[in-house]
């Protein structure tokens, strides 16, 4: 699990669609992927071209060889006048099972912060297919917002009956407590089972369903190049997921990432987030924070404090959200004028602060520990 924090605008979503391209770039010319905006302006003016690159650990499913081994992939990007050009680089080693759409190889599949799901009955494969090459049309999301998750609905009927109970089975193990995959169709949707109703997917919560969204989308995949039969929940590959708490509510975030990684334990999860919840789930070693640095690039690094088991308020104020303090800033100079009323001896001024911070919250972190007119009131009392 790898998961970028930071400010709007620091970053994060470049990297994640810098990662996609570069392990599209083999097949990028043929993909249906237009490159479009990806050289910005810098201090020095326009720049001309630019360069990804990925080192790649390959496993077994990659090379189709029992011993593990690397690869590069490297993607130049040109710009000629107003039109941009993203081709592959020359004379790089790449695997030929690369270039097997339907295998189990090289397995990488993205998802974009305005990720939804298609209508069942607006999808078609097959138009779909036809305009994107299978492994650009994994990481489409990311880069072309009007494009939805494949729903269930357009695939998994399709199926057959060990697979569709596979797929269930899975669901149910990666869905939150109380939602339940009924695997039932009626009126072309597929039924949930939430709070002892059932409901269609379009009935559910808006988190419940892009959740769902990018879930079943990934489950087609997965599914789609299982060629050798592999149980789902042990097949290897990278998904990119941007802004991983989007329509989460905070009792779910607390746990949607550690049960990711339990049920498909060989993915490696790339996130990005803003919620100190899902931090607090994970070890720093696990954790990124990107920052912007004005003209230079941004300044991608791993948090010197841990964040394992913190609460959401002390990961917000430590050096991996940076922020002062959690309160409200008006509420805060509030608190500050009550503290130099009962500073000044003024009758009351001492006990309003202590009900008004709570005591036990004390002052806003940055003014140091508790001033000995406190402590010695807190004795008092």
């Amino acid at each position: 699990m790898t998961v970028f924090l930071g400010m709007n605008g620091a970053g994060k979503s470049t990297l994640l669609d810098g990662l996609a391209l570069a392990l599209l770039s083999p097949v990028v010319a043929s993909s249906g992927y237009r490159p479009q905006n990806l050289i910005r302006r810098s201090n020095k003016g326009v720049l001309k071209n630019s360069t990804l690159e990925a080192e790649l650990i390959l496993h077994g499913e990659d090379e189709e060889l029992p011993q593990t081994s690397r690869a590069r992939f490297k993607a130049h990007i040109e710009r000629r006048g107003e039109i941009e050009f993203l081709h592959e680089a020359v004379g790089l080693a790449i695997p030929p099972v690369y270039y097997e759409d339907s295998g189990p190889s090289f397995f990488f599949v993205g998802y974009g912060a305005s990720r939804r799901t298609e209508a069942s009955s607006a999808s078609d494969l097959a138009t779909r297919r036809r305009a994107r090459g299978i492994r650009y049309d994994r990481v489409a999301s990311m880069f072309e917002d009007h494009l939805a998750t494949i729903p269930l609905e357009a695939w998994l009927p399709m199926e057959g009956v060990k697979v569709q109970r596979e797929v269930g089975t899975l669901l149910d193990r990666l869905l939150p407590a109380g939602l339940n995959f009924v695997g039932r169709l009626e009126d072309g949707e597929y039924l949930f089972r939430h709070r002892g109703l059932e409901l269609p997917h379009s009935a559910l919560s808006d988190g419940f369903k892009v959740y769902i969204g990018w879930i079943g989308d990934l489950m087609h995949h997965l599914t789609l190049s299982n060629r050798a039969g592999k149980p789902l929940d042990e097949r290897r590959g990278v998904v990119l997921v941007d802004e991983i708490d989007l329509h989460i509510h905070p009792s779910w975030q607390k746990k949607v990432i550690p049960n990711l990684a339990r049920v498909l334990r060989n993915i490696q999860f790339i996130f990005t987030t803003h919620s100190p919840l899902i931090v607090g789930t994970l070890e720093r070693s696990n954790l990124y924070t990107v920052v912007s640095s004005g003209t230079s690039s941004p300044r991608v690094s791993r948090p010197d404090e841990e964040t394992f088991g913190l609460s959401a308020d002390q990961i917000l104020v430590s050096e991996v959200f940076g922020l002062n303090s959690t309160r409200d800033p008006e509420f805060g100079r509030h608190l500050t004028q009550l503290r130099k009323k009962a500073e000044r001896g003024e009758p009351g001024a001492a006990l309003e602060f202590m009900r008004a911070s709570s005591i036990g919250a004390g002052a806003e972190p940055d003014d140091g520990p508790p001033p000995e007119w406190l402590k010695k009131f807190s004795i008092e009392m």
